[in-house]
């Protein structure tokens, strides 16, 4: 008998409603086009915390329609982008004032409630069986680059955070995987994944390559933090664009709007090289997608999702035959 092709989407592929009956359809539908995982991101933002009976109720749901939690992506708290006019505008080149649960704050008791945020998130992977969390750390950088003091006073609230977090996800069998970010400039994240991955073991963080991010960030180079952290690479967020023109870059609307999240194949981006790297990476298959599905009819979005676990398989089998090799 062959083996099964393995595959995973995100929870939330066609909307973050706040809604029970559209999470409960959207996982019912990632059973039924064929996907064996998910990654469960609902929720990913804002200050949401999950009560146990909640934490039962998606263990149940994905044993009900046979998919497995692969991974879940974790808040950091707030809303970092927001819709002005209808476009999207990004908040986080300074500090925000309007957060009550982040990791990053100075105020100790702000603090306190972003690591509970965040122990919370702990606990639903353990309640599902997921076993790594992705973690976005959203830099202030304009802050930093205005005041150094002020960089070093957020990296210690940071590590502050990171320190009574450890143990906790340690004892629960959780990595904690940081996710390259649009809407900062790879300079700042890349002394951002310096910082951290010097000060904690490998066992505690990692790396979640973002495809699309790097493809819109990166631009010199889509793969450099892949080719740079693959070797502590615990999660994914694969996704396909057509990347950023530089006279747009420099605006955050715009290049939120280029983040596309299109099933992978079909923009810029060599899926054989990042196959290599995934091959080589410490990465627990199914690879995660991260993308948007959408149609005009229910038939039209059960297509597209079809489609995309095809290409989910097809970049499975990619990685196993050259882990093969």
């Amino acid at each position: 008998m062959s083996e099964r092709l393995l595959s995973s989407v995100n929870s939330d592929y066609n909307n973050d409603l706040h809604n029970w009956a559209e999470i409960e359809r959207q996982v019912t539908n990632i059973a039924w086009a064929g996907f064996t995982h998910t990654q469960w991101i609902h929720d990913w933002e804002g200050e949401y915390l999950y009560s146990a009976s909640e934490m039962f109720q998606v263990r149940d749901l994905l044993r009900s329609v046979g998919v497995k939690a692969h991974s879940i992506h974790a808040s950091e708290g707030g809303r970092r982008t927001i819709r002005v006019n209808g476009r999207p505008v990004f908040r986080n080149r300074t500090r925000l004032a309007d957060i009550r649960k982040d990791y990053t704050s100075v105020n100790e008791y702000t603090r306190l409630a972003g690591v509970d945020l965040l122990k919370n998130r702990v606990d639903l992977c353990s309640h599902i069986g997921a076993s790594v969390m992705v973690l976005h750390m959203q830099l202030p950088y304009e802050m930093f680059e205005k005041n150094p003091a002020d960089k070093e006073e957020y990296y210690r609230q940071v590590c502050k955070s990171f320190d009574e977090l450890r143990d906790y996800a340690k004892a629960a069998g959780v990595r904690v995987a940081l996710e390259n970010l649009i809407c900062t400039p790879p300079c700042h994240q890349e002394e951002e994944f310096e910082r951290m991955f010097d000060r904690y073991d490998e066992e505690f963080l990692g790396f979640c390559f973002d495809s699309g991010h790097g493809s819109l960030m990166c631009r010199d180079n889509y793969y450099y933090f892949l080719e740079k952290y693959y070797k502590r690479m615990y999660a994914t967020h694969l996704q396909d664009n057509d990347s950023i023109s530089e006279e747009l870059a420099g605006d955050d609307s715009e290049v939120l709007l280029h983040d596309k999240h299109r099933p992978p194949f079909t923009g810029v981006l060599d899926w054989e090289k990042i196959a290599d790297y995934a091959a080589k990476a410490p990465l627990q298959l199914p690879a995660d997608f991260e993308v948007g599905i959408y149609g005009s009819t229910p038939e039209e979005e059960m297509e597209g999702l079809r489609d995309c676990r095809e290409k989910a398989e097809r970049f499975y089998r990619m990685v196993q035959q050259r882990r093969e090799a």
